[in-house]
């Protein structure tokens, strides 16, 4: 099982810990009056993508480097992936509403960025990401991700640094319905366990 998988894999058994407890038991890291996250106080991480049968998943993993506690609420107005020239790929977008009672994300200022195999920290989000059907004639070489913010505003996604060469994942997904078109499909942000 790859880092990313497992990763994904610790993130999602973290959740039934939880189980029974408001949505704000996931989400005590920031007080409850903390506004929303501006996009000069985020830092963001592309994780990478793994392949899971026909498609991809990933991970971007966000923090907050500014002075103040702020809150990340709902899913990401879109995503697009760009390619090595900052160009974004031909990708439809799908917000998925999951998981369907995750309440704000509270952010805590000054949390670091996981190293390379690391889940999150406590203070932290977290977005999944699934990226199927790519029928291109090209291979693209990802380096980053566009994410537009729940309350407007944008932020970059690099791609972690510290990932191997030997954890790197496939550039693109295998193509199952050509004429389909591409899709990457993402859920709310998640507090990290």
């Amino acid at each position: 099982m790859t880092l990313t998988l497992l990763l994904l894999a610790a993130l999602a058994a973290a959740g039934p810990a939880c189980a029974g407890a408001s949505p704000a038991a996931h989400t005590q890291a920031a007080r409850p009056d903390a506004s929303a996250c501006l996009p000069t106080e985020l830092r963001a991480m592309f994780r990478g993508f793994q392949a899971t049968g026909a498609s991809l998943i990933g991970a971007v993993v966000v923090t907050d480097s500014g002075a103040r506690a702020c809150r990340l609420e709902g899913a990401p107005r879109s995503i697009s992936v760009l390619d090595d020239s900052g160009n974004p790929l031909s990708v439809k977008v799908h917000a998925l509403d999951v998981p369907a009672d995750a309440g704000p994300v509270g952010l805590i200022p000054g949390v670091a960025m996981p190293t390379f195999g690391a889940a999150p920290v406590h203070g932290s989000a977290w977005i999944p990401l699934t990226w199927t059907n790519w029928c291109a004639a090209t291979q693209p070489v990802v380096r980053s991700l566009l994410i537009v913010l729940p309350a407007g505003g944008s932020i970059t996604a690099p791609l972690d640094t510290q990932v191997p060469v030997w954890a790197v994942g496939p550039p693109a997904p295998h193509c199952i319905a050509p004429g389909a078109g591409s899709t990457l499909s993402f859920g709310r942000f998640r507090a990290a366990a």
